[in-house]
């Protein structure tokens, strides 16, 4: 795996990168989400798809979380994880969730969408500043099939390629160079199913956050960090020459609906080195490395919020794309010139 530290790098902190079983070629990371006017009707809608998801081939975890996007409604989002992607397939592929899904309605306030990645470990990338097994986080650390060795290849720009086997050989130049969205007002997806091509080596990331352990940051953390990357990520949601494509920024639930403390952001952007360059040259993120290292930096004692993200970089044909009834910007919408709508 290449290095591209500089000379002499030493980590200003510990973190640690998960270390997929033996024989782990990918797994699968589903996003479903509710959306609509109002918090309660997307709130009744995902109990409904929320009971889909059990039964022998169901998902090994399940996080929930909810946010308002660009377009101001309330979306309500499950998040699903397989280690193997047989048993998503046959998931997705039974008749009850077919049955449900197929039979969604494409009229009414509410919308539906799915984004389903099946996702080559080798084109994936985890860091975490805590172990798992020190603190409860979300997303592929809950998984106890998964081990954290400590990792050096980190806190310094690029590292992200860096943890990706991938590209020690491959070059994981997008399909889609640039992110041109189409105007919104010239598309109509209200009242249709439509299914988006999804172009290849587009760049996923989740990253998050869990203060629910925290006794010596948790204040600095919510007064002078998370305002700041909330502003990086309201950023990115809205201008789409940054290449990113769509990020929602989503307070983390208990599956009963009830907040928890921790969040996440996820963000479609058309390349890895998009979401690299906003990283090491735009200053709303810059803003945020600034203020995490500030309270880093403090000196109250050993880090107790945990962070963590994961980065995909998803070949083509990995990952499928598919909105009922949804306003013209969600997820990949954007590129509905590149869809198929079937007939609802």
């Amino acid at each position: 795996m290449p290095r591209t530290a500089p000379p002499g790098h030493t980590p200003r902190f510990t973190a640690y990168s998960a270390r997929f079983p033996e024989g782990t070629d990918a797994f699968v990371f589903a996003q479903y989400g509710c959306q609509a006017p109002s918090r309660e009707e997307a709130e009744r809608a995902a109990a409904g798809l929320a009971a889909l998801f059990t039964g022998p081939d169901g998902p090994d975890l399940v996080d929930r979380g909810s946010f308002c996007d660009t377009a101001g409604a309330h979306n309500v989002a499950l998040l699903a994880y397989w280690y193997d992607p047989s048993r998503h397939r046959r998931w997705r592929e039974s008749e009850t969730v077919r049955a449900a899904w197929d039979g969604l309605p494409a009229q009414g306030p509410v919308g539906h969408w799915r984004e389903e990645s099946v996702v080559p470990v080798e084109r994936n990338e985890t860091l975490h500043t805590h172990r798992r097994e020190d603190y409860a986080t979300s997303g592929l650390s809950q998984s106890g099939a998964l081990e954290l060795p400590e990792t050096q290849v980190h806190d310094y720009w690029g590292a992200a390629r860096d943890r990706i086997a991938a590209s020690a050989s491959e070059g994981l130049e997008p399909a889609m160079p640039a992110f041109e969205p189409q105007d919104p007002g010239a598309r109509e997806t209200r009242g249709r199913r439509v299914s988006v091509d999804v172009p290849g080596n587009v760049a996923l990331i989740r990253t998050a956050q869990d203060w629910s352990a925290s006794t010596l940051y948790r204040e600095t953390y919510l007064a002078d960090v998370k305002p700041v990357k909330d502003r990086g990520v309201d950023f990115l949601a809205e201008n789409a020459g940054s290449g990113c494509i769509a990020a929602r920024n989503l307070t983390e639930e208990a599956a009963d609906g009830a907040p928890l403390d921790r969040a996440c952001t996820i963000a479609w952007f058309a390349s890895l080195e998009h979401l690299m360059t906003w990283c090491r040259s735009h200053r709303t993120h810059l803003d945020i490395y600034a203020s995490f290292f500030r309270m880093v930096g403090g000196g109250e004692g050993p880090l107790d919020v945990a962070f963590w993200h994961e980065v995909s970089v998803l070949p083509s044909g990995s990952v499928t794309a598919e909105y009922v009834n949804c306003d013209p910007r969600t997820g990949f919408l954007p590129l509905a010139t590149r869809s198929t709508t079937p007939t609802t």
